[in-house]
């Protein structure tokens, strides 16, 4: 015949085992409060995630908004499928300044890759044509030759610069 252990001999056995669940159960949080509480967390995170990620668009959409006004791209030829060659000017540069600028494309034939080892860009010799200015969709001022100044943007679908 078998003999069952006595509740004393139980009770025993298991004292290292209800010291383990007790001391377990201090830990563990409520079902409902660790719901709510996760809730908040994944709230506050996500409310943080879309302030972080308006605020580094705007900062992006200015920068490149301030951007657009220091670039110009000079086109060989009058026309957008021309060869174009960017150049970066100072915030706030006029007309005079890309013309300048593009000028220095002219003189030195730097349209040509090959061409592009002249030491001084003052040096060069190729005559520079009348070069006219439009704002592309992008911002950017594109300089063109050409001698049509009226009209000259428009025909290709930029905006005068200057021209809001």
């Amino acid at each position: 015949m078998t003999t069952l252990p006595s509740d004393l001999d139980v009770a025993r056995q298991l004292v290292s085992v209800r010291a383990a669940v007790i001391e377990a159960t201090h830990h563990v949080r409520s079902p409902k409060r660790s719901t709510r509480y996760r809730t908040t967390r994944n709230l506050i995170i996500a409310a943080a995630a879309i302030a972080a990620l308006t605020g580094g668009a705007i900062v992006a959409f200015q920068y490149a908004a301030s951007d657009t006004d220091q670039v110009a791209a000079c086109y060989s030829g009058p026309d957008l499928d021309s060869t174009l060659v960017l150049v970066a000017g100072e915030h706030g540069s006029t007309e005079n300044d890309w013309d300048e600028l593009c000028g220095v494309i002219w003189r030195n034939d730097l349209f040509d890759e090959a061409n592009n080892n002249d030491p001084d860009p003052n040096d060069g010799t190729s005559p520079v044509p009348n070069l006219v200015a439009c704002t592309r969709p992008d911002g950017i001022v594109a300089v063109f030759p050409s001698d049509d100044e009226e009209g000259f943007c428009e025909a290709l679908g930029l905006a005068d610069w200057g021209s809001d």
